[in-house]
């Protein structure tokens, strides 16, 4: 059996149990094996940095040529061949060559929305049409199967995706992002590939901003509906960098990245692009560099630059609450967005109708409380409720830095994972709840009774994920684990009905802490 030791990819779990349940999967597995099975698992994991690629090693059918691969794969020290080898492995599981009618286009349209079994691509650069052309006429009817079988993209707060961004190779080992039309937001993927074009177009090529920066668009090299599953991929060409939000979550002075953050900003606006989804997670940062990606949300009017009214209505949306505030403390996103956003000019008492687009986290909030169509002074009072309980602040017994504001992120993702009609109220529940442990006196208390179960259901959902692996199933989304995730749901449920009655409520809260330690 690999010991615990040997599993890399697992740190963020501290309490062990991720590293434990996965460990007794595989140890079930090589006990049917060969004793030289464990070396190459093990291999495969140090290599790649999980466990997927040594779960398709496992497989009880994996074809022998695609486990001499994987042997191949974990003895080959250079990185670049261990990257085309990971490319072949897959070719030599799902290609199907020849099976699909494969038609290259200059029309996007074609693209999003034809209906006939046809694998068609919109191929913007005419100096990549023969690679992706041959790319799709080699892996046939099973390109779709390729692409879901691989690398998902995690970030460090969803562990987990279910499948909609993937990390894969082509032939010559180049890295690519591929993302998949998601089925559950009808419309977003159409608006995402013609905005790209549009910011394309404004940026032509990349720009300069503030302190010698330069801003670039994340290279599209394809948008593909594949004919055989119907699914529609927009495929990137991978660009380096680490997130801004991996580097805001970091310890250390963000004074500099986030006045970067602003000069991008300005530079957006002075364009005329609004990019809706401005998020931290969105800015992969490379030196001077910073690509952008992402562009679901994003609207390119006509007016450049942005009217600075407009501007403030902008960052009332998305950008200053719901991204920069759930990373940084208020004083850092009050000085970021100076002169942009600052509660201290909100009206409280305001009559008349909200100016602006309302935050949809917002007016959940107030519908919840049956209030439909609020006044401005109602919407501000509300606004100003989410973001005091969202801000980032210490942990009283760690003195480490919380981000209570990723909890609703999570509840809201993974329940969307266990396919959860309700996810989007669950995440209303979520920031009522913060807002009673507020009022209440038992923050602590309520942010970490909804942290351990969602926790919980995380780490559950991973190693799910690896045991379906194991099984052979890696094309299809992982079973939810419903015991955590009615666990969840029920701990959320029972803190939303008791947080009117002080009382009740910190009990609650009290008890169900100590129920997840």
């Amino acid at each position: 059996m690999i010991r615990a030791a040997q599993l890399p990819g697992y740190s963020w779990d501290t309490t062990g149990r991720v590293e434990a349940s996965i460990q007794a999967l595989i140890g079930e597995r090589l006990a049917e094996l060969l004793a030289r099975a464990a070396t190459v698992a093990t291999r495969l994991r140090e290599v790649t940095g999980d466990c997927r690629l040594a779960a398709v090693y496992l497989q009880p059918d994996s074809p022998d040529a695609v486990v001499r691969l994987c042997e191949r794969l974990a003895s080959t020290k250079n990185a670049q061949e261990r990257a085309r080898l990971h490319h072949e492995i897959g070719r030599r599981r799902f290609a199907r060559p020849g099976t699909a009618k494969v038609r290259l286009t200059g029309d996007l349209e074609q693209v999003l929305t034809a209906a006939d079994n046809r694998t068609r691509a919109y191929v913007p650069d005419p100096g990549h049409r023969d690679m992706v052309g041959a790319l799709l006429d080699d892996f046939g009817t099973g390109f779709s199967d390729f692409v879901e079988s691989q690398h998902e993209v995690p970030g460090p707060n969803a562990r987990l995706r279910q499948g909609i961004v993937k990390s894969w190779r082509l032939p010559d080992g180049t890295r690519v992002i591929s993302k998949r039309a998601n089925p559950a937001k009808p419309g977003r993927f159409a608006q995402e590939q013609v905005a790209y074009r549009a910011i394309a177009s404004r940026l032509a090529g990349g720009i300069a901003f503030g302190r010698a920066r330069r801003l670039q668009l994340a290279p599209l090299l394809a948008t593909i509906r594949d004919g055989a599953s119907g699914h529609v991929y927009a495929v990137w060409q991978w660009v380096p960098g680490e997130t801004a939000e991996s580097m805001l979550l970091a310890p250390g002075e963000h004074t500099s990245l986030l006045r970067d953050y602003r000069d991008l900003l300005d530079a957006l606006l002075d364009r005329g692009i609004l990019w809706g989804d401005l998020s931290p997670r969105n800015i992969l940062v490379h030196g001077r560099v910073h690509h952008l990606v992402d562009f679901e949300k994003t609207q390119v009017p006509g007016e450049a630059p942005v009217p600075h009214g407009d501007r403030g209505a902008y960052c009332r949306g998305q950008i200053g609450v719901e991204e920069l505030g759930v990373l940084c403390p208020e004083a850092q996103v009050r000085a970021c967005l100076h002169g942009y956003l600052d509660p201290d000019t909100w009206d409280f008492n305001a009559p008349g109708p909200v100016p602006f687009p309302p935050r949809p986290e917002v007016t959940a909030v107030l519908s919840g409380r049956g209030i439909i169509g609020p006044d401005l002074g109602t919407y501000n009072r509300t606004d100003r409720q989410i973001w005091q309980v969202r801000s980032p602040d210490r942990d009283p017994i760690t003195g480490q830095p919380r981000y209570p504001g990723l909890v609703n992120f999570r509840v809201e993702h993974y329940l969307s994972c266990a396919g959860r009609t309700d996810a989007d109220d669950y995440d209303r529940k979520t920031t009522e709840i913060l807002i009673a442990g507020r009022r209440h006196g038992c923050f602590d208390d309520a942010v970490q009774a909804v942290t351990h179960a969602v926790d919980e259901a995380e780490r559950q959902f991973v190693v799910a994920e690896v045991a379906e692996l194991l099984a052979g199933n890696d094309t299809g989304p992982v079973t939810a684990p419903h015991a955590a995730i009615r666990a969840l749901v029920d701990r959320i449920d029972v803190l939303d009905t008791a947080r009117q009655d002080p009382d009740r409520f910190r009990l609650a809260c009290t008890t169900l802490r100590k129920e997840g330690r």
